[in-house]
């Protein structure tokens, strides 16, 4: 990670260590471990760390390596501390690098250059494949067990998500940070050696913490109502698929669907959002904890129904009074159930809970419009004469936009200000948004004119991608509200408040009937037609805002037909 001169090599610093809770426990442990307050360092405006290397297996290794284009080097050397002359590198009169395709004036040897190397038409070629030393499996079970050693540091193998498991990615951290982190991360867990465990949930969920956030908030574990999960469970007309032998058979039967309601969602109090009060949701992290809370009056629900003692509550928390519960969730937010308990998760969990991220509105015309996608348009099936009809309103935009100066200022997304701002333009839109405000006749220059065409051609370029902007909205699912409220006192009795086909969302009028899509969209059936309807309880004990969506899966199959809904 240094150059030969001992300065900082900065092209290694290729990957990112987001902020998280994860990020901040590390500077905490390390100021413990070394005494120091350096767990980074400042270079080229940016914050550097070498106590974290992400490491990726993607090249076995052989006795000659690629070190770029048409360069290898010998196992055991560093391309750094080679010099090369006539295209090759020769040291105690062995070949320890060559460069491939480049003219050579004075070749050396055919004994020199081995087996794998040959000299042909000036140039030096690959004639044989060098030997694997050590296959990528190998490499990574060797990394595993026995960390590695850069720059005098040794690093032991830490953690990784469901991500990078994925792509072959794994952080490795310095040794002697990991015992501290590690008896951190687990929570009080303690896994003994040749213990049968569920060891992909268990990477997975360790993992939780490295999730880049936003910001944190204070809440006490004192402040948790957990309640039990709820399954609705009936029967549906589905498409089936069983096997027969070695292949599928799809028929159409009356299934068992099950569906588990409040999967990863929870409620917060007002009062205990901060500066987030004005949303709608946030998602939150902690260890082996991931949950979606929406903005809820907790405490409204509680006076309006008489909830005046702890021992009224149905479900598990540790406060002493009502006003205490902040929170109320389920057993699928506390992935640490799989484990342990919930009384030893409270334990060992303190009361810095990450933001991930909140509900925001499009970037399309003030959050009115949403873009499509070619899958969804797939699903809809539209014949030539609908498709052209689903696409007049677009094709109109782009005549505007050709034809009215005004309506490409408004496209290119600057803020329309009473007071023409003088500050500096940074780009070609901020040059041309700038100029068309202060005088009109700019729009009959040829730098209007070109600037206007390459618009025109991205658009054109996003829509052949099914792009096409449509009135609507990307909204976070909240599934059976007012029940989850209700089951918080012991009085959900099973019964929908909202019924089947309905949901209830700010963003459109009541009583219309809405298109909704799955986002991402990975099957044809994940298209559903539901009835937007008023709810008095919905608007009375949740603030929500036009980016949430409340949906009811109690009898209604919307789940399995969306592919799972995740929030």
């Amino acid at each position: 990670m240094v150059d030969k001169d001992g300065k900082v090599n900065y092209r290694r610093y290729a990957n990112t260590l987001d902020y998280s809770l994860d990020q901040i426990k590390l500077r905490e442990v390390y100021e413990k471990v070394y005494r120091r307050t350096n767990f980074s360092f400042y270079g080229r405006k940016k914050e550097y760390t070498s106590r974290v290397i992400n490491v990726t297996f993607k090249y076995s290794v052989a006795e000659f390596n690629k070190a770029g284009r048409n360069r290898y080097i010998r196992f055991g050397y560093k391309d750094s501390d080679l010099n090369f002359n006539d295209c090759v590198a020769i040291k105690d009169g062995e070949l320890v690098g060559i460069i491939l395709g480049q003219p050579v004036e004075y070749p050396v040897s055919d004994e020199v250059l081995g087996k794998y190397f040959g000299f042909e038409g000036g140039v030096y070629t690959l004639i044989k494949t060098p030997k694997t030393l050590k296959s990528t499996a190998e490499l990574r079970r060797t990394l595993y067990n026995d960390g590695f050693v850069c720059n005098g540091v040794r690093y032991v193998r830490w953690k990784r998500s469901s991500g990078s498991s994925r792509v072959g990615k794994c952080l490795f951290i310095d040794e002697k940070l990991y015992a501290r982190m590690h008896k951190w991360e687990m929570c009080g867990l303690k896994v003994a050696e040749g213990e049968e465990v569920d060891l992909a949930a268990l990477e997975s969920y360790i993992s939780l913490p490295s999730s880049s956030i936003i910001d944190i908030l204070e809440i006490n574990p004192e402040n948790i109502l957990v309640i039990d999960d709820y399954e609705s469970k009936f029967f549906d007309r589905v498409m089936s698929v069983s096997e027969d032998g070695d292949h599928l058979i799809a028929e159409e039967k009356d299934e068992q669907i099950t569906n588990s309601i409040w999967d990863g969602q929870g409620l917060i109090d007002i009062s205990a959002m901060g500066k987030y009060s004005d949303k709608g949701m946030i998602l939150l992290r902690n260890l082996f904890f991931k949950c979606c809370c929406f903005n809820t009056n907790l405490q409204q629900w509680f006076a309006d129904h008489g909830i005046t003692e702890v021992s009224q509550l149905k479900g598990y928390t540790k406060a002493k009074r009502v006003e205490d519960i902040k929170i109320v969730t389920t057993p699928s937010s506390i992935k640490y159930l799989k484990f342990g308990t919930i009384n030893d998760w409270m334990k060992h969990i303190d009361n810095t809970f990450g933001v991930v991220k909140y509900d925001k509105p499009t970037h399309f015309f003030d959050g009115r419009m949403v873009q499509t996608h070619y899958q969804l348009l797939n699903s809809l099936q539209m014949d030539k004469a609908e498709t052209a009809a689903f696409l007049k309103e677009t094709f109109d935009y782009m005549t505007a936009i050709r034809t009215d100066p005004a309506v490409l200022r408004y496209h290119i997304k600057y803020p329309i200000e009473d007071e023409f701002d003088i500050s500096p333009a940074e780009s070609k839109n901020d040059v041309v948004y700038k100029l068309l405000g202060l005088n009109d006749r700019f729009a009959q220059t040829k730098l209007y004119h070109d600037f206007k065409i390459d618009i025109l051609k991205s658009f054109t370029k996003n829509l052949r991608l099914g792009h096409v902007l449509v009135e609507g909205n990307y909204e976070t699912l909240f599934g059976n509200p007012v029940e989850m409220l209700q089951a918080s006192i012991g009085k959900f009795d099973g019964v929908s408040v909202l019924g089947v086909g309905n949901i209830h969302t700010k963003r459109f009028e009541y009583g219309q009937r809405l298109v909704g899509s799955r986002s991402p969209h990975i099957s044809m059936s994940n298209v559903w037609v539901p009835t937007n309807v008023e709810c008095s309880e919905i608007d009375r004990y949740f603030n929500l805002t036009n980016e949430i969506v409340c949906i009811n899966s109690i009898g209604e199959n919307v789940l399995n037909e969306l592919s799972g809904c995740d929030r």
